[in-house]
């Protein structure tokens, strides 16, 4: 949870949490009957940032998204976009992450 509010403010947690961008198994996660019958393996396809205080209006957000046809990924803040290497994706404060399934391979 990258923020925590109670009564009298919001704190956010600038905890940096290192993550794989490819190939994540999450069958471990499910029952045994589950686990042959369902392929459970995901590559990060975009990444939500927050950067600045907790309060609302006090921080800017950031999205890195993966182009598919060529690979590269991309940070888009309002109406900048620029490359950004793989590496600096995992060295961010994630906020939100979106998964996507793989295909299975028979």
């Amino acid at each position: 949870k990258r923020f925590t509010r109670n009564t009298f403010f919001t704190e956010k947690n600038p905890t940096i949490v290192n993550f794989p961008l490819r190939n994540v198994d999450l069958s471990e996660l499910l029952s045994p009957e589950h686990r042959t019958a369902n392929h459970c393996v995901y590559d990060l396809i975009a990444n939500v940032v927050h950067e600045g205080e907790p309060e609302a209006g006090k921080g800017t957000y950031r999205c890195h998204v993966l182009h598919r046809g060529t690979g590269k990924w991309f940070e888009l803040q309002d109406l900048h976009v620029s490359e950004i290497l793989p590496q600096m994706i995992t060295l961010s404060e994630s906020y939100i992450q979106i998964w996507e399934q793989k295909e299975a391979i028979d």
